[in-house]
């Protein structure tokens, strides 16, 4: 900072007066710098002004000479995304849709004019009718419809003037042709010229049915309106004086369609495809034919219903049950039979009346089935269930074969209240029913009983996992998972749970109930004490046993005759095998002593009990448990056995030590526990 003069007061501050006079200078020269400096930036904002300046003047040059949408890309992408050029193009665009609307409105008023001119003068071709529909088409695209609509609708009608003689042609030929004719004779249409002129013409009715503005009505083909005429008219005909009101009417309107389809069809389609006229393929003129001839059909369908809506009667109920159930047979029949892939006659059918038709076959299948329930015997209820769910199934095929998005939940309505309550209603049925006769039946009775409800339980089980398999269940199960966002492998599977469990039950209670019946026939067996005193080779089975195997030979032949199978026959007599093991060891071997001709005779009784279950191959042992029990028996019969190597096995010290592989080799035994071998180690001593 410069120092003030004034603060010179001293002689002492004159000596500095040089210094400070270069403190000065430097100060000057210091705000000298920052001075240019300054200026210099100034300058340079001047300039950077002017530039500025130039490139707005230029950017605005270039925006008012732009033209079009392509000049406007240009500018964005030299000066980026600008307000301005946003509604430059905007309004440019609006200029060209008006020019174009203006050069599309001039173009439909000469087409017009060209219409109007060649109606008046009755002088038109195809060709012509072909050109201005490209022109009209064209022009739609920049015009609004009500502006072209009076348009479209003088050219389509002189487009239908052009076309009325031809159809006229068409249908009155092949009507007097009787190309179509299915009695003796030779068939006119059989004429190589005759059919390609009915070709050529349909053809060309068709190509003419295209040039329709703003497009062709979807169903309404003049060519193929004239093909199926003939039905039409053999149709009312025929079934003039046939009420579909009355059920076996139904049956017969439709079976006059399914052979006039049968008789003609093909020949449809050999005469009518055509590979020089687009679409005309021979999949699109069959496809066709069954829908143009459907129209009768179609009508007659609709006129039935709502006579049948409106009237309610008992009469008009059967008649509609009919009704939807032959709808469902011949779209099935189109399906399959005609490959047709059409709208069936189903998709006539509203709401309310698919509604009444599912609640009477509901109630009706109910119905069926408690006559079943309620009054046929324990028996055959199992095999007449099974059979009305075939013939429900069989009944309801066409129903749920047809491919109709809106009737897939009528589809799950009958597969929940049909083929899935049904058999549930069923296995609660036998599971829970109070018998009244169960007091006063013997137990054998009550064995067979309950071996027929395990046999009828297993039948209906079959017939489920049967349906299961079929392709439009699994189809209903893959709408349910999506539906339901579940992953179910078939419909049946929460039924089939159920009845996988009931099974169980009632293989468990065969079980007991043999159990309950033998142990009463075993009491005398039980009771004989003399195992160690018979002293001679026994020759057959005890006295005391003959009882006990009469009754289980004849359990036994009750379970085969009940028709349970194999698998579950199998698997129950193994367990009663168990249980008459059970009975040999805790029963007599473990309440008696025995010598050599004793365990003979128990060997000898066992095989003959093992017998009586009547295994469907032999096998020695059986199972483990038979394993087990036969190398008691060979242990018991250590001490009569003429080998001093077996002593060692006999002594209480050995059996103390439970080391038995020794013993385990030299009687190659397998099935035995040690403390099984302890025990019967023990008896021998």
């Amino acid at each position: 900072m410069m120092r003030d003069l004034g603060t010179l007061t001293t002689i002492e501050d004159l000596r500095q007066v040089k210094q400070l006079a270069q403190e000065i200078e430097k100060e000057r020269e210091s705000l000298a710098d920052q001075l240019k400096v300054k200026t210099a930036k100034n300058e340079t904002v001047l300039d950077e002004f002017d530039l500025v300046e130039k490139q707005l003047h230029l950017a605005a040059k270039d925006i008012v000479s732009a033209r079009n949408s392509t000049d406007i890309a240009k500018l964005r992408a030299q000066y980026g995304s600008l307000v301005i050029l946003d509604q430059i193009d905007a309004l440019l665009a609006q200029r060209a849709a008006k020019t174009a609307q203006k050069a599309a409105l001039e173009q439909v008023e000469r087409t017009l004019d060209a219409i109007k001119s060649a109606a008046s003068e009755k002088n038109v071709t195809d060709l012509q009718l072909e050109l201005w529909h490209v022109d009209l088409k064209a022009s739609q695209a920049q015009l609004p419809s009500q502006d072209v609509a009076p348009v479209f609708e003088i050219y389509n009608t002189l487009l239908q003037q052009q076309a009325s003689p031809l159809i006229q042609k068409l249908e009155s030929g092949l009507l007097n042709s009787s190309w179509d004719q299915t009695h003796g004779g030779v068939n006119p249409a059989a004429s190589s010229v005759l059919a390609s002129s009915f070709r050529d013409l349909s053809s060309r009715i068709y190509r003419l049915n295209a040039l329709w503005l703003p497009q062709r009505r979807p169903g309404n083909l003049w060519n193929f309106e004239c093909i199926a005429n003939n039905f039409k008219i053999k149709f009312i005909y025929h079934l003039v004086n046939e009420s579909m009101q009355k059920p076996h009417s139904v049956e017969m309107h439709f079976k006059f369609l399914d052979k006039y389809l049968d008789q003609n069809l093909y020949r449809c389609v050999d005469i009518f495809h055509d590979p020089t006229t687009p679409d005309l393929n021979k999949n699109f003129v069959h496809q066709q034919f069954i829908n143009h001839v459907l129209a009768p059909i179609r009508e007659k369908v609709n006129t039935t219903l709502v006579k049948i809506v409106n009237g309610a009667s008992n009469e008009n109920l059967k008649t509609l049950v009919v009704l939807i159930s032959q709808i469902f047979i011949i779209d099935n029949a189109l399906v399959k039979k005609h490959l047709y892939d059409g709208l069936g006659l189903i998709a006539m059918a509203p709401e309310e009346v698919l509604n009444t038709w599912l609640s009477f076959e509901i109630d009706s299948s109910i119905s069926q089935f408690y006559k079943i329930t309620n009054y046929t015997s324990l028996e055959k209820s199992g095999a007449d269930f099974a059979k009305l769910l075939e013939n429900l199934y069989l009944y309801f095929e066409p129903f749920f074969s047809v491919e109709y998005a809106k009737i897939m939940d009528y589809k799950l309505k009958t597969t929940r209240e049909i083929f899935l309550k049904l058999p549930q209603n069923y296995r609660d049925t036998l599971l829970n029913s109070k018998d009244e006769t169960v007091a006063t039946d013997s137990e054998l009775t009550q064995y067979e009983k309950t071996l027929w409800k395990a046999r009828n339980l297993q039948l209906i089980r079959t017939t489920l996992e049967n349906f299961g398999d079929k392709s439009i269940f699994f189809q209903l199960t893959e709408y349910l998972n999506a539906a339901t966002s579940s992953s179910y492998e078939t419909v049946f599977d929460d039924v089939l749970n159920l009845y996988e469990d009931a099974i169980v039950a009632a293989k468990e209670s065969v079980i007991h109930r043999y159990k309950k019946l033998m142990n009463v026939a075993f009491r005398n067996y039980f009771k004989v004490s003399d195992w160690n005193q018979i002293n001679s080779e026994p020759q057959q089975c005890s006295a005391e046993l003959v009882s006990p195997l009469n009754l289980s030979n004849k359990l036994v032949s009750m379970m085969e005759r009940s028709d349970l199978t194999p698998d579950v026959i199998l698997a129950i007599k193994s367990e009663i095998l168990n249980i008459l093991i059970h009975y040999m060891i805790d029963y007599v071997i473990n309440l008696n002593k025995f010598n050599k001709f004793g365990l003979d005779q128990l060997h000898l009784d066992f095989k003959a009990l093992k017998d009586s279950l009547s295994f469907p191959y032999s096998s020695i042992p059986q199972n483990a448990e038979e394993g087990a029990f036969l190398e008691t028996l060979q242990i018991l019969a250590l001490k009569y056995r003429e080998d001093s190597n077996c002593e060692e096995f006999l002594s209480k010290v050995y059996i103390n030590h439970r080391q038995f592989s020794g013993l385990r080799d030299k009687l190659s035994i397998e099935y035995s526990s040690d403390s099984e071998l302890a025990n019967a180690l023990y008896r021998n001593l």
